[in-house]
């Protein structure tokens, strides 16, 4: 059975409509608005005038952008409206839901962009933004080396002065043991990452740090399966940062729709 030719079948069936409709987008759901400069009006979806800004905080029904056009201009840019908010929205949520439960002191940072397509990378970091999350370990230019290149380089030792030689700031090392984090303290590194999810490791390393003198000396940051019920657990044990990833990322959308209103004037 060979397949057909690809039809807009939803354009043509509007293409005898006549006149200029208006639509709105509006949520179901409160939530977050984020992603409007990664929002692309195009040709042939129709006049848009957004009505609130990212950042904002909407409730349900509140409308967030109008759109005038044809019939068809209205399907077309339904098209290209509700995945950048709903997806870049979701995530912006997520984030002022962790930062509510957070304790003061820990920053919270999203490296798990790095694992998305590079498509959503730009909504990510929108929503990111939007919901106050850096996806940063620290402000400013550092190297991070992740425990596999530790492993190829031989160990946090050698690890730390390789990073050093780069010139590009502090160098962030994963370590996976206590004694791993005081040897990368002691080679110079600015932040010891302690990428195992077990909060044990965490406590071993923050302690060992400070009976060795080197707690000062470095940002202790955490990641490995961290949930909203771990943030408390976290600090406790002695982190400033906490990586998230699924946590963030597995954020649902934010539930938006179109609806065509009166007439356009």
């Amino acid at each position: 059975m060979t397949r057909s030719a690809y039809r807009a079948l939803t354009q043509e069936l509007l293409q005898d409509v006549p006149g200029r409709h208006r639509a709105v987008v509006s949520p179901t759901e409160p939530g977050v608005v984020a992603g409007l400069g990664h929002l692309d009006p195009g040709i042939g979806r129709g006049e848009w005038r957004i009505m609130v800004a990212d950042g904002a905080t909407a409730k349900a029904g509140e409308p967030l952008i109008e759109i005038v056009g044809t019939a068809g201009e209205l399907a077309a840019a339904e098209d290209h409206v509700l995945g950048a908010l709903g997806y870049a929205g979701g995530v912006a949520r997520r984030c002022r839901e962790l930062r509510s439960s957070c304790p003061t002191g820990l920053r919270i940072a999203c490296g798990g962009w790095k694992k998305l397509p590079a498509p959503l990378k730009p909504l990510l970091r929108a929503g990111l933004d939007a919901g106050g999350v850096t996806p940063r370990l620290i402000d400013g230019e550092f190297v991070y080396v992740d425990k596999n290149v530790v492993r190829l380089l031989g160990g946090v030792e050698a690890a730390a002065a390789g990073a050093a030689k780069l010139d590009h700031g502090p160098s962030a090392v994963q370590v996976t043991s206590a004694a791993d984090a005081v040897r990368a303290a002691r080679a110079g590194v600015g932040i010891v990452m302690v990428d195992t999810g077990d909060l044990a490791t965490l406590t071993a390393a923050h302690r060992e740090l400070d009976a060795a003198g080197l707690r000062g000396t470095v940002v202790l940051a955490f990641a490995g399966g961290v949930t909203s019920d771990d943030l408390v657990a976290v600090w406790r044990a002695g982190a400033e940062v906490v990586d998230l990833g699924r946590a963030i990322l597995d954020a649902p959308l934010w539930d938006l729709h179109v609806e065509v209103a009166d007439p356009a004037g």
